[in-house]
């Protein structure tokens, strides 16, 4: 499969990259939350660990917390693209890819019935073209509040414990 697969196996995306982090986890979810995280479109989400020349890491600030910009692959689109894109939209910075970082499989379990499905997350590595966010980060449907580069990983970062393993 070439790099341009929009819908590769975890196995085939680690193998296309050296020293890739795998991390799986099970989260268990109340039935409201399990059935709207379940309503989203299912396959890939991809992200970017972006660290400027300052070792500075690219953040957004989102629903009270600090990620990694990061979303959900589009129809026919590959994992690399995608980081690519959400990195641009969530941030307006241009980014290049230097590797796969890690991957992250979670399944989702519904506390009250056992339901489960899984949900897979490519973090790349990436090198900013530029360094300027944008004024008015996110697309309209998104609640990012901000975008900040960080000189350490923040203690409210989502699976914080995962990025600070990417990092190194």
């Amino acid at each position: 499969m070439s790099r341009t697969d929009p819908n590769p196996t975890v196995e085939t995306l680690r193998s296309r990259y050296e020293n890739v982090v795998h991390h799986e986890a099970s989260h268990e979810l109340d039935a409201d939350t399990f059935a709207s995280m379940r309503a989203s479109p299912r396959g890939w989400g991809v992200g970017a660990l972006v660290v400027d020349a300052a070792e500075r890491l690219l953040l957004v600030r989102e629903d009270g917390q600090w990620l990694a910009p990061g979303g959900r692959l589009e129809v026919d689109e590959s994992p690399e693209t995608g980081a690519v894109r959400e990195v641009r939209e969530e941030t307006g910075v241009d980014v290049s890819l230097r590797g796969l970082a890690g991957i992250a499989e979670q399944t989702f379990v519904n506390e009250d019935t056992g339901d489960s499905f899984a949900f897979r997350f490519a973090m790349f590595e990436a090198t900013p073209e530029t360094t300027e966010v944008a004024d008015d980060p996110g697309l309209p449907s998104e609640s990012i509040s901000s975008v900040e580069w960080h000189t350490s990983v923040p203690t409210d970062t989502y699976v914080r414990d995962f990025v600070v393993e990417l990092l190194g």
